[in-house]
């Protein structure tokens, strides 16, 4: 197996490095918003940019992806209020990459996992970017950890 780039082992569990640079673009693009609500004199559109960009930071440090081996399972947390989803390996689908684009831009990619659930098809995010090439990395990594550790799963 290659070095990873995505991915750092420890003991057991392959632990995603934090993705900044899509968060930080939509906490900087409110922050803006609540910077225009300071030129402008306008006390609401501060206070609700500047509490979404308070949020939003605490969002960006608080997501996670966790692959443990010898649980033979995915841990995905997105977001503040949503809890952990523990997906087993065996539960695993397939993995979807989505790309938005407007006006032939790209402004948006996701890496999506689906599972099963009680017997129903389940969605969570692993990873939002920019670039296409970026999420095609994220993905090559995790099916290499996956096949390394003999997922029987289709991916």
């Amino acid at each position: 197996m290659e070095p990873l780039q995505k991915f750092t082992k420890i003991e057991n569990q392959y632990v995603m490095k934090r993705q900044h640079g899509f968060g930080l673009i939509v906490v900087l693009g409110m922050a803006a918003f609540a910077f225009a609500g300071l030129w402008f004199k306008n006390t609401a559109m501060i206070w609700i940019f500047g509490i979404l960009t308070v949020l939003c930071l605490i969002s960006i440090f608080v997501n996670h992806v966790v692959i443990d081996i010898s649980r033979r399972e995915i841990i995905i947390k997105n977001g503040l209020m949503i809890p952990p989803v523990q997906i087993p390996f065996d539960n695993i689908v397939n993995f979807e990459l989505v790309r938005m684009k407007q006006y032939f831009i790209t402004i948006n990619v996701s890496l999506n996992l689906y599972y099963l659930k009680n017997e129903k098809e389940q969605c969570s995010g692993i990873a939002q970017g920019l670039t296409t090439r970026s999420m095609q990395n994220l993905l090559n990594e995790i099916q290499e950890i996956l096949k390394e550790h003999e997922h029987s799963g289709t991916i």
